[in-house]
């Protein structure tokens, strides 16, 4: 019921592609948003192609804003295709259009993710029932049969090979008139309907939803079995009405006969969408309820409740820290405002750490009367008058105090158990610290909690912006010491002070970061203070910049003018790119609009043929100007190498390299790139570039973000405030954009100049040349310019290797950045997945860090994998996480793994990683497989050249080791074992229906193994209660008691336990491929307490107490009735097998030893 005062829902962002009315699963997902609007809600798309008839607003990042400023917490729904969650979202839905990995993706998601499919024949194991969505997406007025029936041309023929033409149909069954359907042809869906009114059949060798648009138009469909239709589309939804799978007479006229039911299953499924669709709200909805009540406190809370020890963890520091020397540390409390509840809420939180840790001694400097304050072992009160001087009791108690480090909070701040640990375990055996600091959680009035994660130092940041990287500084105390103190003239500014003082008598050395938040504390407030600014200017003339002044534009941030004495002449290279009108706009806006006259402009014509073009810098030419010249070079010369040729005869002793489609907007452009350019700290200067709808295009680069280097704010407005205001303040960035780059020519000449190697990243390469030799590169947002960009070429994979093999440290651990930010494309200033960056045990490296990559649950060698990990990880014996999705190769350089375990099918899509992994990871690399797979030569060739990147191979059994022989030199077995955690101490009761109770479990691919059974199923089912876990043949169905389907592999242990079996049956057929099955579900069943019957095959020839049958039908009625004949004494048996497997074969023991050498280096 519709009410006016209800809550406002979440809006849905829908990743879709650019719409395209040619692919049905697109036109799915923008007809969803359309739904859902029409719906009352709210939903975007991320795609900027629309179909102007459907109600489907495009997302941008102002809406973005907006919802975040509201706090509204956006559900975002990818199709399989999209791996990760490049949006960020808090709720993640994946709608499944095709099979994951069909079209593209891994199929590997997160344990949180909602699955929701298009059709029954797309869930997965583990996928409610009730989770599908399907959405008819075909215009019934368009798509059906004619109007005069004598249009239908009999024995006409169209057909369809697929998007890339890849799905051939054999020419031998098309007419010579047959017409081909392209993803371009026809080109309206009124061309297509009339196509197929016309034909009496369409060919298809892929699976497409152009089969029941030609049958809604009376044209019979033939699907071509094959690599592209191995699976039969919508089979439960429309039940192949009007489709023959496969060519022959049979299916032809099931086709012929059934034509007609397709129209009526059509409108019977648009009726139904509108309860689908509200059953997927109800689903979201609640997803978003149920994570704001496990999240109490906003996403900052959500982040940092993740970030606590396991008891596995909290044992392994306990034993690391018991021989350390652990740092003390001093902890001065100031209230100034006289307000206990605040006062306690600090002493609380240093409370709650009790010493875990570190020894933290406490002083209190409060206005309340201390005697109301409870005395505690290592805390001191002082009561101190209004106005008092507190920095000369600060001084006195920090002289007197023998802490290694000591830090000041004000009352109301509390400590964080996370970032104490960190801290505590950074600083021990730091001799070369002065002073650190840590990032921060910001508290509002509403108790929410937003984190401000901080770069490394950053000078420029702190100077332009000191409120966000001042406070809550861990200093140590022999170093403040030694340096007087703390000045007490500066009592609104004392720390700002001293970090100062520590800049002029040490330089940068010794001021670390800690990247993870130590203070929670009130949400900041920016305001203007005298104090920070004379600070800053004595700062600046103490370093020697006798003439700097410093202005504000906003409150608490600072414009740092060094004004300097030299007017230096610049050097303005720009490479002329064969568009005339962007090199007019250039020089036209650079003369028109430049105060500063100590310039000279080189113009290098990279080989120009277009006629304008020449006559137009052969003008210049002529013009005989001193200071513009125009050099001629080659086409076939790199950007890079005409530039470095330019520079290197330049007059100016300031290189400014400009794009030729930047254009000047700003009369004092080129002054402020100065101002920064010629202190001797800095390398390389940069601007803010945006384009002429006001989006940013350039703030500054970020080196790891997106692969390679991203460029955070991109499409956002220009003046975008961005996160912890850095959009509006000069700071330090590891690498600005070579369209305007500053630099001095003799900084330019001995880096090098650009390497052409490195394109497209040479400006990046340069930057970061600039930084490793000890200088700052600055990003201004004080210059703006206009710039025009084109479509870049998408970089080689040759190109990211060189890339790699320079930079990939710097790459992954970004100083301008944070660790704890993620580096997936679009994601600038978006948390990552605190499971990889929450590494409490890094610092100690007590354990070995295992990064394991599970693949498909579902699959034998994923569960395997996951148990082994989870036991070895429970056991203490290894550090490191699961993860559903293989990492970038920055983010693993980022993770630091010693071990990688993979079991993930090696296919063309994830090769190239397991290349790059091969390449650049220092990790060892453990390639895990259960199961030989059946594979064609090329399948077998991509798996050969992938494990070539692996360091060991493991497999099950000495059959799949010889099997393997000659992929690997390196070959370990381990046969599968459970692990005591999932399958221990499980409860299943027996004799507990009126009769036996006799079950099968098997996963998606092995319905054919109950279906060995067929008929000792049917016989039996009048004596039996026959129970299925996983997929049932539908002519077994009516024969069944009960049928369950496939749950996650959590839930599936206990799910097994209780279906309180009599008997388990392990049917398995005698083949070659058999041999490399594994036991594994004997083990199961036997972890559960039933007694089994299994085929006597090699695969299940093991130590078990075990019955092995024959597979003849006379063979598994024998030995069913036999067991049925002595219901106790099956039951014995079924305990001497729960007690052989928990002895024998659990991760327990020497076992559990056995599996963690297998995945260690020798």
């Amino acid at each position: 019921m519709r009410k006016l005062f209800s809550k406002r829902p979440q809006p849905y962002y829908i990743y879709a592609p650019n719409y395209r009315r040619s692919s049905a699963g697109i036109r799915v997902l923008h007809m969803l948003c359309d739904a859902l609007n029409r719906s009352g809600h709210e939903a975007y798309v991320v795609s900027r192609v629309l179909n102007p008839n459907l109600i489907t607003p495009y997302l941008s990042n102002d809406v973005i804003a907006l919802h975040r400023s509201q706090g509204l917490e956006p559900i975002a729904v990818y199709p399989e295709i999209v791996d990760g969650n490049p949006l960020g979202a808090g709720i993640v839905v994946r709608y499944l259009l095709n099979q994951p990995g069909y079209l593209g993706g891994s199929g590997i998601y997160e344990p949180d993710d909602l699955l929701f499919a298009y059709s029954r024949g797309l869930l997965q194991p583990g996928m409610p029932e009730d989770n599908i969505l399907h959405l008819p997406a075909i215009d019934l007025s368009i798509f059906c049969p004619p109007a005069n029936p004598a249009k239908r041309i009999p024995g006409k023929v169209c057909y369809y090979q697929g998007r890339a033409a890849q799905a051939k149909v054999d020419p031998g069954l098309l007419p010579p008139d047959a017409i081909e359907i392209t993803p371009e042809f026809p080109d309206s869906w009124e061309g297509l309907a009339d196509l197929f009114q016309q034909c009496e059949y369409f060919y298809l060798a892929e699976r497409s939803g152009l089969a029941a648009e030609a049958a809604l138009c009376g044209c019979i469909s033939i699907v071509l079995p094959g690599k592209y239709a191995q699976g039969q589309l919508s089979e439960f939804e429309n039940k192949n009405y009007g489709t023959a799978w496969g060519n022959t007479p049979e299916a032809i006229e099931r086709a012929r006969q059934t034509l007609p039911l397709l129209r009526q299953t059509q409108l019977e499924h648009q009726a139904k969408f509108w309860s689908a669709l509200d059953h997927f709200v109800d689903v979201t909805q609640q997803a978003v309820r149920t994570l704001r009540e496990q999240s109490k406190g906003g996403e900052g809370g959500r982040w940092l409740a993740s970030r606590v020890l396991s008891d596995v963890q909290e044992n392994v520091l306990e034993a690391y820290l018991s021989d350390k020397t652990v740092p003390t540390f001093e902890v001065l409390v100031l209230d100034g405002k006289g307000e206990p509840h605040a006062l306690a809420r600090t002493l609380d939180s240093i409370n709650a750490l009790d010493d875990r840790y570190a020894s933290i001694r406490v002083t209190v400097l409060a206005l309340l009367d201390v005697a109301s304050i409870a005395p505690q072992v290592n805390l001191e009160a002082f009561q101190i008058a209004a106005g008092s001087q507190r920095l000369e009791l600060i001084n006195q108690r920090l002289f007197e105090s023998s802490a290694d480090w000591f830090m000041v909070l004000r009352a109301g701040d509390e400590l964080t158990s996370s970032g104490f640990l960190t801290a505590a375990l950074d600083l021990i055996n730091a001799p070369a610290l002065r002073a650190v600091y840590a990032d921060e959680v910001m508290r509002d009035a509403n108790g929410n909690l937003d984190l401000m994660l901080r770069p490394d130092f950053n000078l420029d940041l702190l100077l332009s912006l000191p409120a966000t990287m001042v406070g809550h500084w861990l200093f140590r105390r022999d170093v403040w010491q030694g340096m007087g103190g703390f000045v007490t003239d500066y009592p609104d500014a004392f720390e700002l002070e001293f970090i100062l003082r520590l800049i002029e008598t040490g330089g940068l050395e010794g001021l670390g970061h800690i990247s993870e938040p130590l203070v929670i504390s009130d949400l900041l407030t920016l305001q203007d203070n005298p104090q920070e600014r004379g600070l800053i200017e004595q700062h600046l003339r103490v370093r020697g910049f006798s003439a700097a002044h410093v202005d504000t534009r906003m409150a608490g941030c600072y414009e740092l003018n060094y004004n300097h004495a030299d007017a230096p002449m610049v050097s303005i290279v720009i490479v002329i790119d064969g568009q005339l009108p962007h090199a007019q706009r250039c020089l036209d806006s650079l003369l028109g609009q430049t105060l500063y006259s100590r310039y000279e402009l080189l113009l290098l014509d990279r080989g120009n043929e277009e006629s304008t073009l020449c006559d137009w810098l052969s003008g210049i030419e002529q013009l005989d100007v001193d200071n513009i010249q125009v050099l001629r070079f080659s086409s076939s010369a790199s950007v890079e190498a005409i530039r470095n040729q330019a520079a290197s005869g330049a007059r100016g002793d300031v290189l400014l390299f400009l794009d030729c489609a930047i254009g000047v907007i700003e009369q004092g452009w080129l002054q402020q790139l100065l101002n920064h350019v010629m202190r001797p700290e800095v390398g390389c200067v940069g601007a803010k570039l945006i384009d002429a709808d006001g989006k940013l295009r350039h703030a500054g680069l970020l080196t790891g973000l997106g692969g390679t280097v991203g460029r955070p704010l991109l499409g956002q407005s220009a003046d975008t405030a961005g996160y912890m205001l850095r959009g509006q303040v000069d700071q330090n960035y590891s690498a600005v954009s070579g369209q305007c780059l500053m630099l001095r020519q003799e900084l330019f000449l001995a880096l090098g100049g650009f390497d052409e190697e490195l394109a497209p990243w040479a400006d990046v390469d340069l930057c970061l040349k600039a930084q490793q030799t000890g200088y700052l590169n600055v990003w201004t947002p004080r210059v703006k310019l206009l710039v025009s960009e084109s479509e870049s070429p998408a970089a080689s994979p040759e190109q990211q290797y060189r890339l790699y093999e320079r930079w990939l440290p710097q790459l992954a651990r970004d100083p301008a950045y944070n660790l704890n930010f993620s580096l997936a494309t679009g994601a600038a200033f978006k948390l990552a997945d605190s499971k990889l960056s929450w590494r409490p045990l890094a610092a100690c490296k007590a354990l070995p860090t295992v990064l394991a990559y599970p693949g498909t649950q579902g699959a034998p060698g994923g569960r395997r994998v996951i148990q082994s990990f989870n036991a070895l990880h429970e056991a203490g014996l290894i550090d490191g996480r699961l993860s559903s999705a293989l990492l970038t190769m920055v983010e693993l350089e980022r993770y630091s793994a010693d071990v990688i375990v993979m079991a993930q099918p090696v296919s063309d899509s994830n090769l190239e990683a397991m290349r790059r992994m091969g390449a650049f990871s220092k990790a060892f690399k453990i390639y895990d497989t259960s199961e030989y797979p059946s594979l064609s030569e090329q399948a077998l060739s991509t798996l050969y050249q992938g494990l070539s990147y692996m360091d060991r191979l493991v497999v099950n059994s000495e059959a799949m080791a010889q099997a393997f022989k000659g992929f690997h030199s390196d070959i370990r077995v381990f046969s599968p074992h459970l692990s005591p955690g999932d399958w221990g101490g499980l409860d299943s009761q027996r004799r507990c229906a009126d009769q036996p109770r006799i079950g099968w479990a098997g996963g998606i691919g092995d319905a054919s193994e109950l279906d060995m059974l067929a008929n000792v199923v049917k016989d039996l089912a009048g004596e039996v209660q026959w129970v299925v876990l996983g997929p049932c043949p539908d002519h077994l169905r009516p024969f069944v008691h009960e049928c369950h389907g496939n749950v996650d592999i959590a839930s599936y242990p206990k799910k097994l336990a209780s279906l309180n079996l009599d008997l388990a049956l392990a049917p398995l057929g005698d083949s070659s491929a058999s041999r490399f099955k594994t036991p594994l579900r004997l083990l199961e069943y036997g972890a559960c307490g039933y007694p089994v019957i299994c085929s006597d095959v090699e695969a299940y020839r093991i130590d078990l107490p075990i019955m092995r049958v024959n597979n003849s039908y006379e063979a598994w009625m024998d030995g069913i009735r036999a067991f049925l004949s002595d219901l106790d004494a099956a039951a014995q048996v079924g305990d001497a097998l729960r007690e052989r497997v928990g002895r024998n074969w659990t991760l327990t023991g020497p076992a559990l030893l056995v599996s963690r050498d297998i995945w260690l280096p020798d």
